[in-house]
């Protein structure tokens, strides 16, 4: 597969109908489809280019809607809907969604295509709805974008969801519910954070975690509670901490201090 070219002067026209075909969408306005794959790092080095960020804005909304829309007629309440909502729109999934499509060859960056953040990857996946809709808001953009994002079986991950028995709190919830009812007091978690990478696409992870007893108020250490990965948010690193972090309690009984 051809990668878009980075000196900004080329007729990337070519290259532009092969992702079309990857998305399943013509657009009418092409220029919509090479400003969702432009990064800020790229339009800073070529001025003339227009980057992603307010396509990515729109697309961000537009597929917030769609989900929702989809979740108001299953008739669940606010909190089960909200937490599916998160989990099937989270940056680990949008950016899994485009590499599935090779998006990542197509991506218009300063730098080196492998050293592309999952963030960005998830970025660009959210510019591609935005500029979907726009370019068909006339006549049925979200129905155009609904159908790019059945493409990836969303709609059929957010069914089984539904169909477990799982608990919908989010993690984090699980964890601080569980502490407060075990430990009489409220979890104080205190991450030690890494990162890497410029700005516009930062990576990170924690190095360290530890939570506050609520009796002594001395910080303990949750040993081998850490990344193991590089996370697109500190959200993210978070919520994989916190995930390990709950079955580091429940092996020790949810005691902080062990005889």
């Amino acid at each position: 597969m051809n990668e878009l070219s980075r000196t900004g002067n080329e007729d990337i026209t070519d290259d532009l109908s092969k992702l079309e075909k990857l998305i399943g969408y013509p657009f009418k306005n092409k220029a919509l489809l090479e400003e969702a794959i432009t990064t800020s790092s790229y339009s800073k080095e070529h001025p003339d280019s227009a980057n992603y960020q307010r396509l990515e804005l729109l697309g961000d909304r537009v597929i917030s809607l769609i989900l929702t829309e989809n979740l108001m007629e299953e008739e669940l309440d606010e909190g089960k809907m909200t937490f599916l909502k998160s989990e099937l729109e989270n940056n680990q999934r949008l950016a899994g969604y485009g590499e599935k499509i090779g998006l990542r060859n197509y991506v218009r960056a300063s730098e080196e295509r492998e050293n592309i953040s999952s963030k960005v990857i998830a970025d660009v996946f959210e510019a591609v709805c935005g500029a979907i809709y726009w370019d068909s808001r006339g006549s049925h953009g979200m129905a155009e974008v609904e159908k790019f994002l059945r493409t990836f079986g969303i709609f059929e991950q957010m069914k089984e969801k539904m169909s477990t028995a799982e608990d919908f709190l989010p993690v984090r919830n699980q964890f601080e519910n569980m502490f407060r009812e075990l430990n009489r007091g409220n979890p104080d978690i205190k991450f030690t954070y890494e990162s890497q990478g410029a700005a516009h696409q930062k990576q990170w992870r924690i190095k360290a975690c530890a939570i506050k007893d609520p009796q002594t108020g001395e910080y303990i250490e949750l040993h081998g509670v850490r990344s193991e990965r590089w996370f697109g948010s500190k959200k993210d690193a978070e919520t994989d901490a916190v995930e390990q972090a709950y079955k580091y309690m429940e092996e020790r009984g949810w005691r902080l201090k062990t005889a």
